[in-house]
């Protein structure tokens, strides 16, 4: 009777030992790798009393080192600043990852492979409006990305081929009018390039290659009148007709600092469920 009361007594140490252990948080596992539920906080900051104690960083689940479902992860001041989940049976290392600016709204959505950016990602302002769509392949641009203005209407179309700017583009008023058009080639203007008054009457015209005008540029009043003339040769000015009281002014329609989303600071010290530094 004895022995079976010290089998049972070891049986129940045995299963208690073994379930605190399943409960434990932040575990390795016998590889030194990160396994079970791990919970990690910023840092406190024994220099500023006032300053909030144990902000959490970033929460998820590890199976022997590798990620599995979804992490989450917060600003140093407690709102959650991304979502990243781990998708099973889609190929190695793929998860879908959500980044949320400080009041809540999505700031970018898309896919990783392997740990850098695939397909098309949308970006967002801090009001929910759709800024950006980025096609990526294997970490880089690769195909049209198109930007938006604040209206929704389109503000840019511009080709990448292995995170590269290269051909046709075009620049648009968000009344929808094209402002610019021309053509990269490498990240350099290369080609026709023509400005538009917004209403569709061209402004300048030329030629670039690359990146520096050459030939004849030409400027037009909203009328249509020729109103200047200029000759470059590989991007020296060698001579110039211009009307009297005419002014060249070259314009480009610039978004809005506060519109673009500066996602990799986002991102910061995380990436794809693997916190960069520290465990």
């Amino acid at each position: 009777m004895r022995n079976h009361i010290t089998l049972l007594l070891m049986f129940l140490i045995t299963s208690l030992s073994a379930a605190a252990q399943e409960g434990n948080k932040n575990s390795l596992d016998a590889d030194g790798k990160k396994h079970g539920a791990w919970e990690v906080n910023y840092p406190n900051n024994p220099d500023d009393p006032d300053a909030p104690k144990d902000q959490p960083r970033y929460s998820g689940q590890f199976d022997h080192g590798k990620p599995i479902g979804v992490f989450f992860y917060y600003y140093d001041t407690g709102e959650k600043s991304s979502q990243v989940e781990h998708l099973e049976g889609k190929g190695s290392d793929a998860s879908h990852a959500i980044f949320f600016h400080k009041n809540g709204t999505v700031m970018g959505e898309g896919d990783y492979q392997n740990g850098v950016k695939n397909g098309t990602w949308k970006f967002f302002d801090n009001k929910a409006i759709l800024s950006s769509e980025e096609p990526y392949k294997n970490g880089k641009i690769d195909g049209l990305m198109k930007v938006y203005h604040l209206n929704g209407k389109l503000a840019a179309e511009i080709p990448y081929v292995d995170g590269l700017k290269n051909g046709p583009f075009k620049e648009y008023a968000p009344s929808g009018d094209v402002l610019i058009e021309g053509t990269y080639a490498d990240n350099t203007f290369d080609g026709e390039y023509k400005q538009y008054f917004e209403g569709g009457q061209i402004y300048m015209e030329g030629k670039y290659r690359a990146a520096v005008k050459d030939g004849l540029w030409m400027y037009f009043a909203d009328d249509g009148r020729v109103k200047a003339q200029q000759v470059y040769n590989k991007g020296k000015l060698v001579k110039e007709k211009i009307e009297e009281g005419f002014e060249i002014k070259e314009f480009k329609e610039e978004l809005d600092e506060d519109d673009v989303i500066d996602e990799d600071k986002a991102v910061d010290d995380f990436m794809n469920g693997r916190p960069v530094g520290g465990r």
